[in-house]
Order: C-alpha cells, then sequence, then structure tokens
C-alpha cells in the first residue's frame, strides 16, 4: 500500500504566533507526565520491558508496533510522545546559555546583583527597550552599550561593592581540570591592591593554620579572584530586580535570568529516540540521547551518596564537574576543551547536532526533504521547444503522475490509460475507486475487466503528459523566481530541456 500524502487533523486550528523563550523548571514540571528517576533501562525478564520511571517508561511514548503508549493508548503511527523530567542534585550551566550567563555577570553587581549603572542611566535604557517594535539587531546594539558601560563600572553605585572582570575559566588557570565551564571574578585592587590581597588572605586564616600550603597559593597569584559555582549563579539571578530585567534584554513574561541555570532536564519522548533491535546481538541498540540521559540519572545518584556520606570535597567536586560534563555534552557533543580523562570513549550525536548542518532537522527534514512527485536530472538546451515548456524525459514523466477524477468526458480516455499501465506512456500507475481509502496498483492484476469498472468519481493516477503544467526550478535555488511553472513536453532523451 502506499504511503498517506498527508493526514487531516480533527479540529481546523489556525496557529496565530510563534514565541520562544527559556524553559523554566516549573513549566517543565508542567508539561511532563512521570519523574525520571531510575538508571536501569529494563527489568531482568524474559521479555526486557523497559523499567517504571525510567528514561524509556512507555508512558513516555511508544516506539513498537506490538505496545500502544501507557499514557494516551494511542499506537506509534497517531501518539507524539510525552515529556519527563529529570531533577538534577547540583545546579549546572547550561552549554547553550553559557555566553549570556556571562554577559549578565558582567553587567551585574555581585553583591546586590543590581544592573552597574545609575537610576538616570537605567531609566533611559529601559525606555528605548521598552518598544515592543524594536528589531532582534536593535535590542542587540543597546545591550551591547550597556555592557560596555557596565564593564568600565568597578564599584557599584548602589551598594560600593567593588566588583571585578567576569571571563570564562581556561584550563590551567587554577582550574581543577574537571569541568569545561566555569567561570571566574578577577579583581584588580589597583591602588587598594595590597589592602585587598591582604583581606582576602584573613578570611582563610583557620584554613591557613591548618595547611600553610594554602598562603603560598593565595599568594602567588596577582590578582584576588573567585571562582562562581553554579550554585553562586543562581543565587545572584534570583536577586536581580524584576525592574533590572529589562535591561538585559529579555522579556520577563517569557524567562528569567534564574532560568539560564540547569536545575531540572526535561527528558524527550522515546519517539524521537526510538531504541532499534540488534542483529548482529542479543538485546538492543539504544539512542545516544537515552544513554547519556541514562548516565545523567546514574551521576546525579553517586551526588546523593556523597551527600548522605559526607564525602571529601575533591569526590563531590568531581562528580559535580562530571554532572556538568554530561548536560553539556547531552546538548552539544561536539564541545571543545573536554579534558582527555573525562572525553568519551564514542562520540554520540547530542540535540544540537540532530538540528544544525545540513543532515540536520531544519535542512535536512523541514526545508528540503524527500517528498514523493518530484524529481531531478541534468539540464540541457532545446532551441526546439517553446519559452515556456520544459522537456521531460519519458523515464520521469512515467513516474510523475497526476490524479485526475474520472468524469463522462473523459472516461473512455481515462479506461484507455487503465489498460496501458504503468509500463507504456502514456498510462496509468494506480486507480483508487469512489469511496475506497486503498489504490490499486496497476503493475498487476486485470487491467481490462479494471477498466471497464471505471465509474464516475474514480481517481485515476495517470503518466505525464504533454500540457501539464509542472514547477520547474534550478539549483542553487537563490530567491523566488527560480521555481516558475512551465508546461511539460515529454521527449525520449534522458535529460530535461529547456530555451
Amino acid at each position: 500500500m502506499p504511503k498517506e500524502q498527508f493526514r487531516e487533523t480533527d479540529v481546523a486550528r489556525k496557529i496565530s504566533h510563534i514565541s520562544f523563550g527559556v524553559e523554566s523548571a516549573e513549566s517543565m514540571q508542567q508539561q511532563s507526565h512521570i519523574h525520571v528517576v531510575a538508571k536501569n533501562l529494563y527489568n531482568q525478564d524474559i521479555q526486557r520491558t523497559p523499567i517504571a520511571y525510567g528514561v524509556l517508561d512507555k508512558r513516555l511514548g511508544t516506539n513498537s508496533k506490538e505496545s500502544p503508549c501507557q499514557t494516551c493508548g494511542k499506537n506509534i503511527n497517531l501518539c507524539v510522545g510525552h515529556f519527563g523530567y529529570i531533577d538534577l542534585e547540583l545546579p549546572v550551566f547550561h552549554v547553550g546559555y553559557f555566553r549570556s550567563i556571562i554577559s549578565i555577570l558582567q553587567t551585574i553587581c555581585k553583591n546586590c546583583a543590581r544592573v552597574l549603572l545609575n537610576e538616570e542611566e537605567k531609566s533611559q535604557f529601559r525606555i528605548r527597550l521598552s518598544n515592543d517594535n524594536l528589531s532582534y539587531m536593535v535590542k542587540k546594539a543597546i545591550r551591547k552599550k550597556i555592557v560596555e558601560k557596565c564593564k568600565k563600572l568597578t564599584k557599584c553605585p548602589h551598594c560600593k561593592f567593588d566588583n571585578g572582570f567576569v571571563k570564562k575559566l581556561t584550563a590551567g588557570k587554577g582550574s581543577t581540570g574537571g569541568s569545561v565551564l566555569k567561570i571566574v571574578c578577577e579583581k584588580h585592587g589597583g591602588a587598594n591592591k595590597e589592602n585587598m590581597m591582604k583581606n582576602h588572605i584573613e578570611k582563610f586564616n583557620s584554613a591557613i593554620e591548618t595547611n600553610p600550603e594554602i598562603k603560598n597559593a593565595l599568594t602567588a597569584s596577582n590578582n584576588v579572584s573567585q571562582i562562581f559555582t553554579p550554585i553562586d549563579v543562581l543565587k545572584l539571578f534570583e536577586r536581580i530586580p524584576q525592574s533590572d530585567i529589562p535591561l538585559l534584554a529579555m522579556d520577563t513574561r517569557r524567562s528569567q535570568p534564574k532560568d539560564l541555570i540547569f536545575t531540572r532536564m526535561l527528558v524527550p519522548p522515546v519517539s524521537i529516540r526510538p531504541s532499534v533491535v540488534s542483529d548482529l546481538k542479543a538485546g538492543t541498540n539504544e539512542d545516544d540521547l537515552t544513554m547519556r540521559q541514562s548516565e545523567i540519572i546514574f551521576i546525579n545518584d553517586v551526588i546523593k551518596k556523597h551527600k548522605l556520606s559526607g564525602a571529601s570535597v575533591n569526590m563531590y567536586q568531581e562528580g559535580w564537574d562530571f554532572l556538568q560534563l554530561q548536560t553539556a555534552l547531552y546538548i552539544n557533543s561536539e564541545l571543545s576543551g573536554v579534558p582527555l580523562a573525562m572525553m568519551p570513549k564514542k562520540p554520540g550525536r547530542g540535540l544540537v547536532q540532530r538540528l544544525k548542518g545540513k543532515q540536520g532537522r531544519f535542512r535536512g527534514n523541514l526545508s528540503g526533504k524527500r517528498v514523493d512527485f518530484s524529481s531531478r536530472t541534468v539540464i540541457s538546451p532545446d532551441p526546439n521547444l517553446q519559452i515556456d515548456q520544459v522537456g521531460v524525459p519519458l523515464h520521469v514523466a512515467k513516474i510523475l503522475t497526476y490524479p485526475e477524477r474520472v468524469i463522462h468526458a473523459n472516461i473512455d480516455h481515462m479506461r484507455q490509460l487503465v489498460i496501458n499501465g504503468p509500463d507504456k506512456w502514456p498510462g496509468a500507475n494506480y486507480v483508487q475507486q469512489k469511496g475506497s481509502a486503498f489504490k490499486k496498483f496497476l503493475k498487476y492484476g486485470n487491467r481490462e475487466k479494471l477498466a471497464q469498472e471505471l465509474k464516475l468519481g474514480d481517481l485515476v493516477e495517470r503518466h505525464l503528459r504533454n500540457g501539464d503544467v509542472v514547477l520547474f526550478n534550478r539549483q542553487p535555488s537563490l530567491h523566488k523566481l527560480s521555481i516558475m511553472a512551465h508546461r511539460a513536453q515529454i521527449h525520449k532523451h534522458r535529460t530535461f530541456r529547456q530555451v
């Protein structure tokens, strides 16, 4: 049976608009059906049923023809899948928003969490950003001006706190060698440099008494630096006043700065990460996303055990760094700067890799995709054609069909086309009788009998013939005028022809 061309919806709906925003932890929980906590994928039984509350739970949808979805009860063709969520034991940076997080930290005070501008400048920028009709590029330019102004200010106008320069911590400069995503705030003391260093070392007095090496490490660096953990950043972002959020070029109705930090993760439906039964060995081949989620849950459990058992800070930090890396690789598996010790053995495909590039969802499946009733070949000149004609090879004309309804005027012609069948041009490939949902392929069966049974209202998918209007396009399509309608002229050669 040929595949269906489209599926009608139950209710006619018109999309009014699409808005994009940052997903909050609360909305993730609201749209999810289950809380995923189990790290194992299958039960230890003969049927290998997915474990309850695992990443392959049948309530997340189905990818099997035999078993329906346990949430909506529909089969594999009708169930679109359902989301779950994972609660992270410790917050981590979202790799996609990492630059935005650093940009916000450069804008706000590290003590009172307000934007580093005086009230007069704030009100001016608020008025400019309050215009809903501003284009993205204009907003970006205004935001850049705000960041540049805030970078020049070292002292907060509100609480008089000394702010330093915020940047990404590169490997080897005081980093623990674990995590890829780390933020450091360096305070350049200037005239007060000695006092700042003295105050900084005094904070570690009790620690220096037990371990004198700490003092050497503190005095070795010229700058007083502070590493911002995701917990520190989350606490700062939660304290940003609502009136200052528009100055970060964020819409308070759609997103909040605290949502840029991962505290909860969505588990996508099973239908977008199906398990494939292996022919070579017993069991299944799992999708990269499924395995990455399973590892995240495993690390979550390890950190939870460290919390309960009171493990050392190094073990705790190691688990946190690994959780940060796994969540980053889940989103973008081509992350640069990953330490060799933490590099995964087999490179997988993250969410970014599924969307970007030629084989991604946008270019590969949405903009350009494999479709029926289209063909391509080399184009050649033909001075014998008219300006509105295009030469179509006979080989193409037998495959590209046109559905024509049987009426009084054409019933005899349609009967002849059905008798000719799919191999003789002009002929027909399929017949769909009125009221029937199935098509009859004319390569097999008694074509003379089908021709005699042809009634008014039946649909005949006939071959392309001279004079049919077709859309013709030359690659590369640089603008809409590349695609034009032409009248087909069938010929026996193998290329498309045009004047």
